[in-house]
């Protein structure tokens, strides 16, 4: 049992080979019984053995007994290379780039509904801190679906595996030195834990863009909702997903009720209050009342 457990596939295989052998005993017996019909029935019978072979091959090919999932498997091969694998010291360090940079580097997770204001908020920010000097880059929920992530679909192990890559990627950004704005819909909360250990923590900033389902909907730029509520997409979020609210957010936008202006100003308040960031000129104090 276990070179079934270590090599899957071979429990196919002998499982196969064992249903092939029946049905040939099956039309060995068949044949035999009705033996000396002749020459048509010599030729039916050849037919009907090379459709049962091909029926029999394309059933197969569906069947997949004892497979893992991606996510177990990838579990599997972490456990299998990580023995053989060893972490490579640089010469030049994270603090030494920040010291160039003249600013720390973290990630801005921005998670919320599909419509919510992620995308337009964070490009928004980015530019403000970008005119200002520093070094940021943005990673959209759609850009990296269309690239390095274009292999996920959006079932709950895809959507987690999806975080997961992302949350990598957010990590050798700020190692290099950069401001990294991540907006993604990231509805489940351990997904999200996730990340922020990835990450980690200190280097990670929650903010929670709120906003009702109703507002949303009535967004809709690219009539996703629409197409979710007439079943053309399966496991969309609202709709046949749950999403759900960060608890205790770094940053609260409530972006129904507050313009993108104030939303930007609000996390700019924050980060210059919590020593993130220094030397930008608009700072409304708006954060500061709130903690107060």
């Amino acid at each position: 049992m276990k070179i079934f457990r270590k090599d899957p596939s071979l429990k196919k295989q002998l499982l196969k080979t064992t249903s092939w052998f029946i049905l040939m005993l099956t039309f060995i017996l068949f044949y035999c019984m009705l033996a000396g019909n002749g020459l048509i029935f010599s030729i039916v019978f050849l037919g009907l053995l090379i459709l049962s072979y091909f029926l029999h091959e394309r059933l197969w090919f569906a069947v997949k007994p004892g497979y893992l999932s991606k996510f177990e498997l990838a579990k599997k091969i972490k456990k299998d290379i990580q023995p053989n694998l060893f972490k490579q010291a640089a010469k030049v360090t994270r603090q030494q780039r920040g010291e160039l940079n003249q600013h720390q580097s973290f990630t801005l997770w921005f998670t919320g509904l599909s419509s919510s204001g992620k995308s337009t908020l964070a490009a928004e920010l980015e530019a403000r801190l970008f005119a200002a000097g520093y070094r940021t880059y943005i990673l959209d929920g759609d850009n990296t679906r269309l690239g390095i992530n274009s292999d996920l679909s959006f079932s709950r192990e895809d959507r987690a595996e999806n975080i997961r890559r992302v949350a990598e990627m957010c990590k050798l950004l700020n190692e290099a030195g950069l401001i990294v704005i991540a907006s993604f819909i990231s509805p489940f909360e351990d997904d999200r834990l996730r990340a922020a250990n990835i990450i980690e923590k200190e280097n990670f900033i929650e903010v929670y863009i709120d906003s009702s389902l109703d507002v949303c909907k009535s967004r809709d730029p690219k009539g996703l909702y629409k197409l979710a509520e007439l079943g053309k997409i399966k496991d969309f979020t609202g709709i046949d997903s749950p999403y759900e609210p960060p608890l205790t957010p770094d940053i609260h936008l409530p972006t129904d009720r507050s313009s993108p202006d104030e939303c930007v100003n609000l996390v700019i308040d924050y980060l210059l209050y919590n020593k993130r960031i220094q030397g930008i000129d608009v700072f409304t104090n708006d954060f500061q009342k709130l903690k107060g």
